[in-house]
């Protein structure tokens, strides 16, 4: 491991279009978007972006199409200061896409495309790769190759974080070298059942320091293997859009990791940072930096953990 802490991210990098609305139109009518922005997106990769404004070296590894697409997802990276070394390019192929719409109440909807180039290989990671990191950030998507890399990761002593969005085949065979798991409240009850904290208590069998569940708005639910569990409310900010909130919650918690903070701060410090990004259209316009979660936190006195 590195003496100054670093993160390294192995997942989804996409290319989104995103825009607002004020209604749905009905099926077969139109309806004009009010904004509109072209910006990099995915799991992993905004995640590594929030990480680079909070001031931490980040290292993405992944793999694009040749496409125009795959370029912008590329100088999106480089432009935040993440290292792009190991996002390799299937020249023939094409890169994931995404549409966003976000409608009035900072609701999203997304319609996306994997797009053909192929997923990354084990054989394609590199322990040293891995081992450069302090902590390793999967979201799953590459299923063979993140397997490998949480399993190098444990024997190097790297702490492994999941981001899972969705219960994915090779999720149950991921999950045991997962030290954090970060879990949308979908993927929480398609694997645990709609008792939400059944749900949580199940998933922290598969023995990880701690596992997070999100709920939007609704906030959050976390439980450690010491038996600490609390809910942490969302923070209230006059919301824009949504897309991303996920992705950034991660990455603020992973600075709580690093900065090796209580459980409930690091869960608080990712709260504002997700809070926060919803201020502006797209995944990462608005993810702050730290200055600014900092001063945000300072005011939001009220919004605290609730042991349970």
């Amino acid at each position: 491991m590195t003496d100054h802490p670093s993160v390294v991210g192995l997942g989804q990098c996409s290319l989104d279009f995103l825009g607002t609305l004020t209604g749905f139109p009905e099926r077969d009518q139109k309806v004009e978007l009010d904004d509109v922005l072209i910006q990099g997106g995915g799991p992993t990769a905004t995640a590594l972006v929030t990480l680079a404004r909070l001031g931490i070296a980040t290292t993405f590894l992944g793999r694009v199409g040749g496409d125009e697409a795959g370029s912008k997802i590329r100088s999106g990276l480089l432009a935040e200061g993440v290292t792009c070394q190991g996002l390799l390019v299937d020249t023939d192929a094409t890169s994931q896409l995404a549409f966003c719409a976000a409608d009035q109440n900072a609701g999203r909807t997304i319609f996306w495309h994997r797009g053909t180039a192929r997923p990354l290989a084990a054989h394609e990671i590199d322990v040293e790769q891995i081992a450069a990191g302090s902590v390793l950030l999967l979201d799953g998507l590459h299923a063979e190759a993140s397997l490998t890399a949480a399993r190098m990761a444990r024997r190097q002593g790297v702490t492994t974080v999941l981001d899972g969005g969705s219960w994915r085949d090779n999720s149950a065979e991921l999950l045991p070298w997962i030290d954090h798991l970060v879990v949308s409240e979908k993927f929480a009850r398609q694997y645990g059942g709609t008792d939400l904290n059944a749900a949580v208590s199940a998933l922290a069998e598969f023995g990880a320091v701690a596992v997070t569940v999100t709920s939007g708005a609704a906030g959050s639910l976390t439980c450690a293997a010491d038996g600490t569990r609390f809910t942490m409310p969302a923070f209230p900010i006059n919301a824009v859009d949504t897309t991303g909130c996920g992705d950034v919650f991660h990455g603020g918690y992973i600075y709580g990791l690093l900065q090796a903070w209580p459980l409930f701060e690091t869960v608080r410090f990712a709260a504002a940072c997700a809070a926060l990004k919803t201020r502006a259209l797209g995944g990462r316009t608005a993810i702050p930096r730290l200055a600014e979660v900092q001063a945000f936190l300072k005011e939001q006195t009220v919004v605290r953990p609730v042991f349970c």
